[in-house]
């Protein structure tokens, strides 16, 4: 018996992997082109330049967002051109958060954001989002944030889970991350060369 346990430790990895550094996106929605300009200018400021984005859509699916944000809002993924290590995105989407304090504004006496913004992981096996919304499907990564897989990549495609919201399921998000999906394959495969 003893044989066995010793056997079962000997072919245990003794050191751990680091994990490759990923894209940094963040998810903007906002309720006008004032505070976009304005959430892009906090964004780059904090995580630096951005190197691609998604073409800006209506979200049409912002219910949950419209009561407090008001109509007519629009939503683009955007990536930023430093990767960072995985586990960065806690300090992201506390960053994130008081960007969007910074960008509240005052209706009927009461702060409302006028920006959401989400920071995710970008990977070339997976969409990682987080959020301050707990549900049974996300691991909590710090005090009040939790994180989701949105999206896994397989057989040549990011693919949905059952609780992918649906935009994130469009056509052209879709083309953003394959597009940024290739940038970071080459950038790991420069990274490897040396």
């Amino acid at each position: 018996m003893q044989t066995g346990c010793r056997l079962l430790i000997s072919t245990m990895p003794m050191e751990l992997q680091n994990a490759p550094q990923v894209a940094l996106v963040c998810a903007l929605t906002t309720n006008g082109e004032r505070v976009y300009r304005e959430a892009i200018d906090l964004l780059c400021a904090r995580f630096g330049s951005i190197v691609d984005q998604s073409e800006p859509y209506a979200l049409d699916e912002g219910g949950y967002y419209a009561s407090e944000m008001g109509g007519d809002l629009m939503k683009q993924l955007l990536c930023f051109t430093e990767r960072v290590a995985p586990d960065t995105l806690y300090a992201h989407k506390m960053a994130s958060i008081d960007m969007e304090y910074a960008l509240a504004e005052t209706r009927d006496g009461k702060r409302c954001r006028s920006a959401n913004i989400d920071p995710g992981l970008l990977s070339i096996e997976s969409l990682v989002l987080s959020t301050t919304k707990r549900v049974g499907h996300r691991i909590s990564i710090g005090e009040g944030i939790w994180a989701e897989t949105t999206l896994l990549y397989q057989k040549r495609a990011y693919r949905p889970l059952p609780w992918t919201y649906l935009d994130y399921q469009r056509d052209d998000v879709q083309r953003f991350l394959l597009r940024r999906r290739q940038w970071l394959r080459a950038q790991q495969w420069s990274t490897a060369l040396g």
